[in-house]
């Protein structure tokens, strides 16, 4: 293979020093050399940023027209260089951006996820949370478990962070609980719904009373209190 040997800018000393490989600048071009000099990407860049994902090293490549891709360290193409914008992997999975949208990669660098999105949760235990605006000024929020099925549908007003594998959901101003792979624990019934502390979980129903319910919403003797605290 060629080397560069003269007029080349090494912008980042050992581009992850565990590659031994290096991100070069040629005029305002990057590429990537190997510790003897041989190029591995060439300088047609406007920025490299290399990442390991499960022990193999790959590029996130940004073109002239400020479009994203991913590429291997022998320049092929993995990803096309199309994006707007491509994150970090995250339990297997980056987002990516089209035009303020957002879609979903997985680790063979195939989109599971149309970029249609105007947000996506990227994967927190078992789950994919996303946010659609269905209509004007009207957005709701649907869960996908990590097979890329539709769990729960695009119907919630809130899918919230999980708290002891339980997620807080609100539709039409009643609120719920999910477990992490999307199904519905407790149906949206209550007026509010605290998140889980040591197993149980502090619920105000539509009557203003207080109970508590555990991991699968049964109530606790079903008693009912004017106010209570959090276990």
């Amino acid at each position: 293979m060629k080397k560069y040997l003269m007029g080349i800018s090494i912008v980042l000393a050992l581009a992850g020093c565990t590659t031994n490989n290096a991100v070069v600048v040629v005029g305002d071009k990057e590429g990537l050399l190997d510790k003897n000099g041989n190029v591995l990407i060439k300088a047609i860049y406007e920025k490299i940023d290399i990442f390991d994902l499960d022990g193999t090293m790959y590029a996130i490549v940004k073109d002239i027209g400020n479009k994203y891709g991913i590429t291997d360290l022998n320049g092929n193409i993995k990803l096309d260089i199309k994006f707007d914008s491509i994150g970090r992997y995250i339990n297997g999975f980056a987002k990516v951006e089209v035009g303020d949208k957002y879609g979903l990669i997985n680790k063979n660098f195939e989109l599971v996820l149309e970029p249609i999105y105007e947000d996506i949760r990227t994967v927190i235990d078992n789950s994919i949370v996303v946010k659609k605006e269905l209509e004007e000024n009207k957005v709701k929020f649907g869960c996908f478990n990590t097979n890329i099925e539709e769990i729960a549908p695009l119907e919630y007003d809130m899918i919230y962070l999980s708290s002891e594998n339980r997620m807080r959901v609100k539709r039409e101003n009643l609120w719920g609980f999910m477990d992490t792979s999307c199904k519905l624990i407790v149906e949206p019934k209550y007026s509010f719904v605290k998140d889980y502390s040591n197993g149980l979980a502090k619920v105000i129903g539509t009557n203003g009373l207080v109970t508590y319910i555990d991991l699968q919403g049964e109530e606790i003797e079903r008693k009912t209190f004017n106010e209570g605290l959090n276990f």
